[in-house]
């Protein structure tokens, strides 16, 4: 990040960027996002619905699902969503990946969305400290994958938020739908900057570099220092 530099479009991930995972968006991050000079941008794997519970009114533009939904307002730009043939071999993938070890709820770990399958490996519900502390550096994510690969000509699979795995289609990843709404509202790329906590190799925010600027952080309070020596 260029301290020096102007923006004027603003991007975030959501979960361990702005807010912890699944949980609301504490009131001061609330009111410095809404406070700032710029267009607010949230990219996420979670719904629109999902993320409009968690952040509210902070951001003017919700991409769900890595990009793959995307709502202005009350406007919807796109929605693109999988087959029932994609989403059945998701789901065959899904079942073939190991586990020995216990989760809170068996029918808490995969959810279909639309334009995207998430599976977590713990359960999206499960308590926010427990996921955290289930697998903080990708391990056990890294090694189903390594184990058993996604072979599909259609579809692709990233890690995603604290114990995810998200399957959408393939090349339909952030950067492909952070360039999408650039050019479809008309922006400069030289305008935006993405902050993200999955920046690293594999992180379903790792496709956004190169498209535009970029500044990785560790967690939703890192962010916040950011942005307040920004204005």
């Amino acid at each position: 990040m260029q301290r020096d530099k102007t923006y004027h479009h603003l991007f975030f991930d959501m979960d361990g960027t702005v807010t912890r995972s699944r949980s609301p968006i504490e009131e001061n991050m609330r009111l410095l996002l809404k406070s700032l000079p710029y267009d607010i941008v949230i990219v996420s794997g979670a719904s629109v619905e999902q993320i409009r519970t968690q952040v509210h009114d902070a951001a003017e533009y919700l991409m769900g699902q890595n990009g793959n939904h995307v709502v202005h307002g009350d406007e919807e730009l796109w929605r693109d969503e999988l087959t029932d043939e994609e989403v059945a071999l998701i789901q065959e993938h899904i079942a073939s990946l190991p586990r020995d070890w216990d989760v809170p709820d068996e029918n808490d770990l995969v959810e279909v969305r639309g334009s995207q399958v998430s599976y977590s490996i713990f359960g999206h519900h499960a308590p926010v400290s427990e996921k955290e502390a289930f697998d903080p550096e990708q391990n056990k994510r890294r090694a189903l994958l390594a184990a058993v690969p996604l072979e599909s000509e259609t579809i692709e699979v990233k890690i995603a938020g604290t114990t995810t795995l998200d399957y959408f289609k393939k090349g339909r990843n952030k950067g492909y739908n952070v360039t999408r709404l650039i050019e479809h509202e008309g922006w400069s790329k030289g305008d935006c900057l993405y902050f993200g906590d999955a920046l690293y190799p594999g992180g379903n925010d790792e496709t956004v570099l190169g498209v535009i600027e970029t500044r990785a952080v560790e967690n939703e309070h890192e962010t916040y220092t950011i942005l307040t020596e920004m204005v």
